[in-house]
């Protein structure tokens, strides 16, 4: 199969958990910590069903009747203790490094905009725009954040593509009506998809 130059883009948009740092053991040590503190008895392997929704959709979705707000803010302390956890995949500081020289790199993510610059600072990660849940966008699989960034930069669909690792992710392309790249080396199962890269250097041959 012929593959998409990316330099056709002009926008390269990426998720960030999954794709850009491996916070897997970060989530897990915090969500069992939560799930003890609040008597929850839901394990980790259950929630991990739906990374890539923003957190209090995940706990709609988990089917907790309990205080939200207070689940939130313990998952995000024990989040926050365990931030040395998180690491970058390997090869994809390279990408990015040529993208921002490019490119104009954008982080949609469902994390909050806390800790997900402070895992961007703590990992050096340089960036162009980040947009997280917010009162202002709503975060994945809603089109918000795509339609911001059509105004913002005065782009069209056509001109923007998004590399994400679960299906939510490619439903949210879908939802936006971009172009997709799947990041198999994520946390999501392989799906199919018209473009996918089972390593992050491997995202350079699109180009």
């Amino acid at each position: 199969m012929k593959k998409k130059s990316l330099k056709k883009y002009k926008i390269i948009c990426f998720d960030l958990d999954g794709v850009i740092i491996n916070s897997i053991k970060n989530m897990e040590i915090a969500w069992n910590k939560t799930s003890k503190k609040n008597d929850l008895n839901i394990q980790f392997s259950m929630y991990k069903k739906f990374l890539g929704f923003p957190f209090l959709q995940i706990l709609k979705k988990l089917k907790i009747k309990k205080d939200f707000k207070k689940i939130q803010k313990d998952f995000y302390y024990f989040s926050n203790l365990n931030l040395n956890k998180i690491k970058t995949y390997p090869g994809i500081k390279n990408f990015i490094k040529y993208v921002l020289k490019n490119y104009i790199f954008c982080i949609i993510t469902s994390k909050d905009k806390s800790r997900a610059l402070k895992c961007l600072k703590n990992n050096s990660i340089n960036y162009d725009l980040i947009l997280c849940p917010s009162d202002k966008i709503k975060g994945k699989p809603s089109n918000e954040s795509i339609n911001y960034i059509k105004n913002k930069y005065k782009v069209n669909n056509r001109d923007i593509v998004y590399i994400g690792d679960t299906v939510h992710d490619y439903t949210f392309a879908k939802n936006s009506k971009i172009d997709f790249i799947h990041a198999r080396w994520g946390y999501g199962t392989k799906f199919k998809s018209k473009y996918f890269s089972n390593l992050p250097k491997n995202l350079i041959k699109f180009i």
